[in-house]
């Protein structure tokens, strides 16, 4: 997804990393414009090496989006257990916040369009 994950490493086997948008590059080039502005449109990111991700798993990710202030973040993981889609949304309509839940077999199918609109 393009992601670049974070210098230290848990023992979870985890990657926990920031995404920046395209669209967040400067159009114009030089220091008078803000080179280094785009630095701060990130999105988090974390996988999981879990059959089953859990609210547990989902509650650490919105305290980072919480204390990071990110408007939306990325989780990838094989699956989730059938309360995280549920903590996702009860997360999303207290904070306005989203957590895109993607699993590796919709990544490796290229059926994540659809999320990402």
């Amino acid at each position: 997804m393009g992601g670049i994950p974070n210098k230290a490493r848990v023992g979870d086997f985890g990657i926990a990393g920031r995404i920046f948008p395209v669209a967040a590059a400067p159009k114009k080039r030089g220091a008078a414009v803000g080179e280094l502005d785009f630095m701060d449109r990130w999105y988090p990111i974390q996988v999981k090496q879990k059959d089953k991700v859990g609210r547990p798993d989902i509650d650490s990710f919105e305290a980072v989006m919480t204390r990071e202030d990110r408007a939306k973040g990325f989780f990838v993981a094989f699956d989730f257990s059938g309360d995280a889609p549920h903590e996702i949304d009860a997360f999303f309509r207290r904070s306005g916040k989203a957590i895109i839940a993607l699993t590796v077999r919709e990544i490796l199918d290229e059926e994540i369009a659809r999320k990402l609109v």
